[in-house]
C-alpha cells in the first residue's frame, strides 16, 4: 500500500495516555507484564504482536474494560486513575472491536447513535436519534464509505464489512481524544480499508490519539507513526514507523525460534481413505480451502485473527452455511445442516467459546457430560439415574476433572471445564474431532491433561483436526500444520523440520523483510 505516515508528534507533549508498570495476571496466565508506555495527541500509535502477546488486552486496559494487577493507566484530562470503562469514556476514550457491537434489530441510523442511546437515561431512546438526525447520521455514514446505505436498512442485512464501518460510523458521532481500534480492519474490503486510512488521517490531523492494534504489517505501516511490539505480554520495543521494516518488527514479534518439543510420534497411513476430505470449500470468511485428514492424524490449522481458519472447521461441524465446496467422510459426500447432523455424521466440534457454546450453564458436571449420548442411559425416553451416575464416574477419573457428577459445571475452573466439554463429545465416538483452541485460556496442567487426550484420540484412530493460535502448540500437538491467512490456506509444515518462527511468518504474509 502506498499510503505511508511520517509524523511523530512525540516531543515535549503531554501524553493523551500512559501506561505506567502495567501487570494483569489471569489464573495460570501472565497476559501484561510491567508495561510503560506513552501516546500522544495527533500520532497514530499501532501495537503489535504474535497470537497471544497481550495487545488486546492492553487496548481493553485503556478502555477500562480490564483492571491491571498492578501499575496504573492515566488519561489526560482525568483526575486519577481509570477503574472501569465509564471512567475511560468520561475521558473520551472510544474503543472499536473487531467484532463489531451491531444490533440486528435496531435500524443503520439507530447503530450510528447505539451509545447516545444506551446513555439516554429516562429518555426515550428513539426519541434520542430523531433529535439527532438532522444530517448528521447521513454524514457519519459518508465519512466511513457507506454513502448507499439508506439509515433506514435494517441492520441485519449488512455484511461484515459494512457492519464494521457501521460500527466506526460512530466516531463521528461521540467526543473523543483516544481511539481504539482492536483488529477493526479483519472483515474490511480493500475499498473499505481506504476509509479506514481516510478516517484515520482525519482523526490524526483533529489531535486525536489513534491506537491500532494489528498484526498486519501492510496495514501497520500505511497507518502507524510508531509501533510498540509486544510479546509474551512484554513491550520488547517502541520504533518509529519511518526507522524500521516489516521484517525487523517481525523479528521482534517473533524472537528466538522456537523447535517442536516433543512433537506426536503417532504414524500416519497416508495411503489410507482419508477420515476427512476438503475440497473447494468455501464459507463465512474463507474460500476454496482444501486438505484431508487421514485415521489417526492430527492436523492443525494456525492463522491469526481473521484469517477464516474457524469459518472452516464451523461449516464442516454443521455451525455455520457452507457456500460451496465437498466435505467427504471416508470417501461419502455430506453437507450436515446443524451441530446435531454432523455429530450422528461423526463429526464432533469443541467451541472456541466454552462459556457461551460449550456447556449448559446451569447443568451438573454429569447432565452436560452425557448430553450428547441420552440414548444410552436412557430407557424408552425415561432417563436411567443410576446408569448416569456409573458413568459419569467413569469420565470423572479418565478426564481428572476436579468436581462431582453433581458439581454444577459454571463453577469449575476453565480447564476442568473444557475437560468436561471434551468428556461429552467424546462420548458420542466421533470419527473427526474438530478442537477450536482446545487450551485457550486454560493453565499448564490442564494443558497437558488435554494434549494427552488429543493423542490418545490420534492412537485410537480417529482424525484430530485442532485450530490454535499457537504455533509452539501447533508443532508439539500436530502431525501436520496448515497455515490460513487472508480465507485461503497458504502453506503447510512438519513439525520435525519447522520453526514457530516460519509458522509466524507465513501467516503474517511470508518473508516481509
Amino acid at each position: 500500500m502506498p499510503h505511508m505516515t511520517t509524523r511523530t508528534h512525540t516531543e515535549a507533549r503531554r501524553p493523551a495516555f500512559a501506561l505506567r508498570g502495567i501487570s494483569k495476571t489471569y489464573p495460570g496466565v501472565t497476559a501484561l507484564s510491567g508495561v510503560d508506555l506513552e501516546a500522544f495527541p495527533g500520532e497514530v500509535l499501532a501495537i503489535c504482536g504474535a497470537n497471544g502477546a497481550g495487545k488486546s488486552t492492553m487496548a481493553r486496559m485503556i478502555a477500562g474494560q480490564e483492571l491491571p494487577s498492578s501499575g496504573t493507566v492515566e488519561i489526560a484530562g482525568h483526575e486519577g486513575d481509570i477503574t472501569g470503562p465509564a471512567d475511560a469514556e468520561a475521558a473520551g476514550v472510544l474503543m472499536m472491536h473487531q467484532e463489531p457491537l451491531v444490533i440486528d434489530d435496531f435500524t443503520v441510523e439507530e447503530n450510528v447513535w447505539l451509545r447516545r442511546i444506551s446513555s439516554a437515561g429516562g429518555v426515550r431512546p428513539w426519541d434520542v436519534v430523531r433529535k439527532d438526525r438532522t444530517g448528521r447520521t447521513r454524514s457519519a455514514l459518508d465519512a466511513v464509505g457507506l454513502n448507499e446505505l439508506a439509515p433506514e436498512t435494517p441492520a441485519r442485512e449488512l455484511g461484515p464489512g459494512p457492519r464494521q464501518m457501521l460500527a466506526l460510523s460512530r466516531t463521528q458521532v461521540n467526543e473523543h481524544s483516544v481511539l481504539l481500534l482492536d483488529e477493526t480492519t479483519a472483515s474490511t474490503t480493500e475499498e473499505h480499508f481506504r476509509d479506514v486510512l481516510d478516517l484515520v488521517d482525519r482523526e490524526r490531523a483533529s489531535g486525536v490519539c489513534v491506537v491500532f492494534v494489528s498484526h498486519r504489517m501492510d496495514e501497520v505501516f500505511a497507518m502507524a507513526d510508531r509501533i510498540a511490539v509486544m510479546r509474551n505480554g512484554v513491550l520488547v520495543d517502541v520504533l518509529r514507523t519511518v526507522e524500521t521494516t516489516p521484517g525487523a518488527v517481525i523479528d521482534l514479534m517473533i524472537g528466538e525460534a522456537v523447535a517442536a518439543l516433543e512433537p506426536l510420534t503417532v504414524q500416519v497411513d497416508e495411503t489410507a481413505v482419508p477420515v476427512l476430505d476438503v475440497v473447494d470449500l468455501a464459507a463465512g470468511s474463507a474460500e476454496g480451502v482444501s486438505f484431508r485428514v487421514a485415521p489417526g492424524e492430527v492436523v492443525g490449522i494456525y492463522g491469526l485473527v481473521g484469517s477464516g481458519r474457524s469459518s472452516v472447521v464451523r461449516s464442516i461441524s454443521g455451525h455455520q452455511p457452507r457456500h460451496s465446496g465437498t466435505v467427504r467422510l471416508h470417501g461419502r459426500d455430506v453437507r450436515p445442516t446443524s451441530p446435531r447432523a454432523a455429530l450422528r455424521l461423526g463429526v464432533a466440534y469443541l467451541t472456541e467459546d466454552r462459556r457461551r457454546e460449550g456447556f449448559v450453564p446451569h447443568f451438573t458436571n454429569g447432565e452436560n457430560m452425557t448430553l450428547s449420548t441420552l440414548g444410552r442411559v436412557s430407557y424408552r425416553g425415561v432417563l436411567r439415574r443410576r446408569a448416569e451416575r456409573t458413568r459419569v464416574a467413569e469420565l470423572i477419573r479418565e478426564f481428572q476433572v476436579k468436581g462431582g457428577g453433581d458439581t454444577l459445571t459454571r463453577t469449575l475452573s476453565g480447564g476442568n471445564q473444557q475437560k468436561v466439554i471434551i468428556a461429552k463429545w467424546l462420548e458420542a465416538s466421533p470419527e473427526v474431532m474438530i478442537l477450536d483452541e482446545p487450551t485457550k485460556g486454560i493453565d499448564v496442567g490442564a494443558r497437558s491433561n488435554i494434549y494427552e487426550i488429543v493423542r490418545r484420540l490420534a492412537s485410537q484412530g480417529t482424525g484430530v483436526v485442532v485450530v490454535t493460535s499457537e504455533a509452539e502448540e501447533a508443532l508439539m500437538l500436530c502431525n501436520r500444520v496448515l497455515i490460513m491467512r487472508d480465507g485461503r490456506l497458504v502453506d503447510e509444515f512438519h513439525p520435525a523440520t519447522s520453526t514457530t518462527d516460519d509458522l509466524i511468518r507465513a501467516s503474517l504474509g511470508g518473508d516481509t523483510a
